[in-house]
């Protein structure tokens, strides 16, 4: 295995519990904003099969977007200049909240590196 791909794939910033049947649903599909799509039972996130896109709950918009900031400040993560942008306007309409705050406290703790997009009200 590839040892950049091992440290991304490891780094416990980019590790969130998810549940099963959601995170297949979801697969491999671009996050997104979607004017419509499928829900999966009770959750509040849509799905775009035929766009291959998906829409978080807003709750968590910002929480998605931070993680993917960090993934690509750190492991070179390429990210378009459509989702940097849709990234940082979920970033700053749903700021670091007091969980995602101590997550990323404990995960700098373990791993010695945290999310300067969580830590720092300046992030953009």
């Amino acid at each position: 295995m590839d040892p950049g791909f091992a440290a991304a794939h490891n780094d416990l910033h980019n590790l969130v519990p998810a549940v099963g049947a959601i995170e297949a649903a979801r697969s491999d599909h671009a996050w997104g904003e979607l004017r419509a799509g499928q829900r999966l039972g009770d959750c509040a996130m849509r799905f775009d099969p035929i766009l291959r896109r998906v829409q978080p709950p807003e709750a968590v918009r910002g929480d998605i977007a931070r993680t993917l900031l960090y993934m690509r400040d750190t492991y070179g993560v390429r990210l378009s200049r459509q989702d940097e942008q849709l990234y940082r306007a979920w970033s700053e309409a749903d700021p670091p909240d007091a969980p995602e705050i101590e997550r990323n406290r404990r995960i700098r703790r373990v791993q010695g590196k945290g999310n300067r997009y969580v830590e720092d009200d300046r992030r953009f």
